[in-house]
């Protein structure tokens, strides 16, 4: 069975597990990119995928932040 590529809203919701009522408002100010066909608003998973992979963060991101936060503290980072 093929995967649809473009997808309704409550499609995306269930995919992502974003709130419909959020991806609504994130398409309205251009946050994800949709398509709007009359009163169909449709959206590319590809687009989806991307969206989720540059929401994601890493430990390393985290610890980097840590240690400029405690570099700061000690002096040492400023």
């Amino acid at each position: 069975m093929t995967m649809k590529r473009y997808v309704n809203i409550k499609q995306v919701s269930g995919y992502s597990s974003i709130p419909v009522k959020t991806l609504y408002e994130w398409s309205s100010v251009g946050k994800i990119p949709s398509i709007r066909l009359g009163r169909k608003l449709l959206f590319d998973l590809h687009d989806i995928d991307q969206l989720m992979a540059s929401m994601k963060s890493t430990n390393n991101q985290e610890e980097e932040i840590v240690n400029i936060i405690i570099g700061n503290v000690h002096g040492n980072g400023i």
